[in-house]
């Protein structure tokens, strides 16, 4: 599994991080609790160990956040915005930043006027410890990493080579199935923390759909062009916003179609038609 090391500077040293737990760039790790601009956990940047990868996200509603490689000329913040390869805006309150996978490599991390080095390593078979860039100020870290989940058969599933254009043209050919995608994970599109799927019959419902079968049979088909099996309920959504499959305009068409289908009465007529009853 990738493992991930990232600089302390209360320390001085490499810190191994262990992947079932939320590494926040509060501003103890950041700059030793000196900067007092700088937000406490949850309220900042964090990396965390998600579906077999580590990603960057925010919760910062000060500061964005930039991601460029690491490089030893890039010692200034400034630098590193400069040469930044991803940027998380500022996180509106109590949501958080669509998040950035972090591929293998040594990164910098740049939040207000300080940058944090860290590498995320894929070790090679009999390797003890990630490959991170050295100087004399940073020495290799010790120690290793405690390991995660798998699946049953020992590895993660990895979405097909084709899986990106199968969605896409599965989309553009069933716009209805989009737009209910869309619906059905607007908290994950509008960035909102611990984001959860609406209940499928709200879905049906509000597009004026035949029942939560006609939801289900869509996520089993983008499964099936994606990972070819099923079992991908979490990543399903991560996938599609990662690869820009589902979008905010998407979600707009399905608001517009919901409010549509509201005055013209057909809201009230699926709720009878599916038997819905709200819980209270």
């Amino acid at each position: 599994m990738s493992q991930l090391v990232v600089w302390s500077a209360a320390r001085g040293e490499w810190l191994n991080r262990p992947p079932d737990e939320i590494t926040w760039l509060d501003r103890t790790l950041l700059s030793a609790g000196k900067d007092t601009t700088l937000h406490r956990s949850p309220r900042c940047p964090g990396l965390r160990y998600v579906h077999y990868r580590w990603e960057l996200f925010s919760r910062d509603t000060t500061h964005r956040v930039y991601l460029a490689p690491y490089s030893p000329e890039f010692a200034h913040y400034q630098s590193v915005q400069t040469a930044a390869q991803h940027v998380l805006p500022i996180a509106p309150e109590q949501y958080e930043t669509v998040p950035i996978r972090l591929e293998a490599g040594s990164w910098l991390v740049s939040v207000g006027k300080w940058v944090l080095p860290l590498c995320v390593d894929v070790p090679s078979k009999g390797r003890s410890q990630p490959t991170v860039p050295l100087s004399d100020s940073q020495p290799r870290t010790e120690g290793g990493f405690r390991q995660n989940g798998v699946s049953a058969a020992g590895h993660a599933s990895l979405p097909l080579p084709d899986a990106a254009p199968k969605v896409r043209a599965f989309f553009e050919r069933n716009g209805t199935a989009c737009m209910a995608i869309a619906y059905l994970y607007q908290e994950f599109i509008l960035g909102a923390v611990a984001p959860q799927a609406v209940p499928m019959i709200e879905v049906a419902i509000a597009l004026d759909l035949s029942g939560e079968g006609a939801i289900s049979d869509y996520k089993k088909e983008l499964q099936r062009r994606i990972w070819n099996e099923q079992r991908h309920q979490r990543e399903l959504p991560e996938f599609l916003l990662a690869n820009a499959l589902i979008s905010q305009a998407d979600l707009e068409r399905a608001k517009k179609l919901a409010v549509a289908n509201e005055r013209a009465g057909k809201t009230e007529t699926a709720k009878k038609r599916l038997r819905y009853r709200p819980k209270k």
